[in-house]
């Protein structure tokens, strides 16, 4: 992933910025500043075009421009640095989840417009969202406690709604399962080749396919079916 603009960088920083305020005052163990902040999303493209492996210190100091004092002030290595990418990330995507299942008025509601939501955000974030999401999957990450609480979060929000809505109720592991797949599309995606706009309409047309089938009962032929030639 390459931030070619001052727009790709603003746009990160604003979700960078936006977390760490929300943090403020109810995290100690979070700091709020502007330089801690960009060493966070300048970091996110070296990690994006290195790899975590392949990434030194040194390289998240020359791309933030800041001196190895400053950055040892805030962080204890570069997976510190990570791990609080994907905390701010998960943050992010679940005060999206809650915002959109707030604005829903129905379960179809909530499927197709959070599995909309998902899609693009991991979509515009690219390669280092799948640098992260592999490396929380990793038995014994620092990333791990991190994926855990969002999914736990994310599954109470949807078991909440979901029987408000309809009065059903599920097993966690349902939604969980349903979760999951969500993480294996974003990662099919971002292999490779595989990411165009013909094929992320078409993982998120399955997806909400399956969502709806599993919760509502009703398996939509149109959005399980093969895509559909254009004309």
């Amino acid at each position: 992933m390459e931030f070619k603009s001052n727009q790709d960088l603003d746009a990160i920083r604003e979700v960078v910025n936006q977390v760490l305020d929300a943090y403020q005052g109810q995290d100690r163990s979070v700091q709020r500043s502007q330089a801690r902040a960009e060493i966070l999303i300048h970091s996110m493209a070296v990690f994006a075009q290195r790899g975590l492996h392949r990434t030194t210190v040194q390289h998240l100091l020359d791309a933030a421009n800041i001196s190895r004092r400053t950055f040892y002030k805030y962080f204890r290595n570069k997976v510190d640095v990570l791990e609080n990418i994907y905390r701010i990330f998960v943050e992010n995507m679940i005060l999206r989840f809650q915002q959109q299942v707030n604005r829903s008025n129905t379960v179809r509601d909530i499927i197709r417009n959070t599995t909309d939501i998902y899609f693009e955000y991991h979509v515009s974030m690219g390669p280092v969202i799948r640098l992260m999401m592999e490396e929380a999957r990793r038995s014994g990450s620092a990333l791990a406690p991190y994926r855990e609480n969002g999914q736990n979060l994310a599954v109470e929000i949807l078991a909440k709604e979901i029987h408000r809505l309809i009065g059903k109720r599920f097993d966690p592991l349902v939604l969980r399962t349903l979760l999951w797949s969500l993480e294996n599309y974003s990662i099919y995606l971002l292999a490779d080749g595989k990411l165009s706009d013909a094929e992320v309409t078409r993982c998120k047309r399955v997806m909400t396919g399956i969502a709806e089938a599993v919760v509502l009962g009703e398996a939509d032929e149109a959005l399980l079916g093969p895509a559909q030639p254009v004309a």
